[in-house]
């Protein structure tokens, strides 16, 4: 039985750069830029673990002291060019460049007690891990209106070149001396190429709306691990088509059905080679060899009287990617390791209502029916579970006095028993009260905010399966009250050239969460 206690500090810093140039009617040339940086993020973990025999009988205890403390650094540029054809078409280039820096220093304290709590040894280990990762890419989309401007025809080519090198160095420290431990130092060294092209056609006639497209992608992965002499490849082409059909019968009843194949790739964490030791018993480490996840998305589904929504869908998920904890029963070391899971399905039933009450209170809640099996073979078992669940949600806004300038918002969520990464979680409601307030002609929001109003939020999630036995509980401070005044400053009709790059491989800069 492990406790464990949590506290972190951070502070960070954003900045952004929008620049716009009209070259003339036709042309248009932007750059665009934004940077991360945290220098200062730092936890500290506090851990009491007790062995205890099958019976219960305590056999030994020991407590560890974790403190780490990171920094980063995330700048992702963008430079875009735009020309309009006088046939309306559009012609879009655009390449990004990021520079992702990050590095963690890690000690560990922990004290060991025999079978009667007395004090029996001590041990201590310093780690130092580095990442540095570097994403170009290119794209060029091309768009054309249909002669009769019922839709368009889109074409457009992809490449993105990703490097990660990362290490770590594990030291014990005898006395004060660091010792380097081999068996846990590393260096990982990364390289994915994609090269993507894809095709679509959109048409729009009476009462029927047709999209149909497909996208092909090249990849071309090798990963190193120097210290282990190991080299991971992965060469492949897929085909990724979709395709969306609706139809208004009426005008208060449509129908809609879409299919989409698409792809998910692991982050560049966890595809280190590396193992972060949370405590003596408690490891995390990464997995060089997953391979992405393939989803295939069916969805069909009908709208009436401009309130109600109902859908059917289904989901296959070859290879999730899922963080699981490997427990292993002779060295009492649990290992949290990034696996891909051979088959996953998700299919369920959605219920939809979105309206107005009255002139001042608007309504939007959802009711899902769902089942998720999971399928894969681990420790060359094989494991198959499965489980139908319910997530349910309500969302009301009122606004109150003559001018709506006073809202109050009461949200609500209810996720019953579900399955996630071969385990079990709990229940769980969500559930949150706002009240705010506009003054000084609107230049001024007072707001008033109370988060988990059942002290439901926390998970409790568990695992039972072959000879995998475990749980974790996790106590967040999800309960607080917020008060805050905002207050805008200058002129309040400007607008903003702002834009949020949308990168996907900027998305898999995922530092660990332990």
């Amino acid at each position: 039985i492990r406790d464990s206690n949590r506290t972190t500090r951070a502070q960070t810093h954003n900045l952004n750069l929008n620049l716009d140039y009209e070259l003339d009617e036709r042309n248009t040339l932007s750059f665009s830029s934004t940077v991360l940086y945290t220098p200062y993020f730092k936890y500290n973990i506090f851990n009491n673990t007790n062995i205890t025999d099958p019976n219960g009988t305590f056999l030994s205890r020991f407590t560890a002291d974790n403190s780490s403390r990171d920094e980063k650094y995330n700048i992702g540029s963008d430079l875009d060019y735009n020309h309009r054809f006088d046939s309306g078409a559009d012609l879009r280039v655009n390449a990004h460049y990021t520079r992702y820096d990050y590095q963690r220093n890690q000690g560990v304290f922990s004290e060991f007690f025999d079978e009667n709590n007395d004090f029996d040894s001590d041990s201590e280990f310093i780690t130092t891990a580095n990442q540095v990762t570097n994403i170009i890419t290119s794209k060029i989309d091309y768009s054309a209106p249909l002669s009769d401007n019922s839709g368009s025809f889109d074409v457009g080519a992809k490449f993105s070149n990703i490097q990660t090198d990362s290490d770590i160095i594990k030291e014990d420290l005898i006395g004060e001396t660091p010792v380097l431990d081999p068996l846990n130092s590393d260096a990982f060294n990364y390289n994915e190429n994609v090269y993507a092209g894809y095709l679509n056609y959109s048409r729009s006639w009476e009462r029927w709306d047709l999209n149909i497209g497909i996208r092909a992608e090249q990849t071309d992965v090798r990963g190193e691990s120097v210290s282990l002499n190991t080299i991971n490849t992965q060469n492949y082409l897929e085909w990724f088509p979709n395709i969306s059909l609706s139809h208004d019968l009426t005008d208060d009843l449509s129908f809609k059905a879409n299919y989409n194949r698409s792809i998910v790739r692991p982050n560049y964490t966890n595809l280190n080679p590396f193992t972060f030791f949370l405590n003596e018993n408690t490891v995390v480490v990464g997995n060089p060899a997953l391979l992405p996840t393939f989803i295939d998305h069916a969805v069909v589904g009908m709208s009436f009287l401009n309130y109600f929504t109902i859908e059917a869908y289904y989901k296959n998920f070859d290879g999730n990617i899922n963080e699981l904890p490997l427990q292993n029963n002779e060295t009492n070391i649990i290992s949290y390791a990034p696996v891909n899971v051979d088959k996953t399905v998700d299919y369920g039933f959605d219920f939809i209502v979105d309206f107005y009450m009255t002139d001042w209170w608007s309504i939007y809640a959802f009711t899902s029916f769902y089942n998720i099996s999971e399928e894969t073979f681990l420790n060359e078992s094989f494991v198959s579970l499965s489980q139908w669940s319910n997530y349910s949600g309500f969302y009301n806004t009122l606004y109150l006095l003559d001018d709506s300038s006073l809202s109050i918002n009461f949200n609500v969520d209810y996720a019953s028993k579900f399955l996630s990464g071969l385990s079990f979680v709990d229940p769980l409601i969500l559930s949150s009260l706002s009240v705010s307030k506009s003054i000084w002609n609107d230049r001024a929001v007072l707001s008033l905010s109370v988060e988990d109003l059942f002290n439901e939020q926390d998970v409790l999630w568990r695992n039972q399966y072959l000879n995998q036995f475990n749980s974790n509980f996790i106590d967040q401070d999800n309960r607080f009250v917020k008060l805050g005044f905002r207050y805008n400053f200058g002129n309040t009709r400007l607008t903003t050239n702002q834009r949020t790059s949308n990168i996907e491989e900027r998305s898999r800069l995922k530092e660990s969460e332990n």
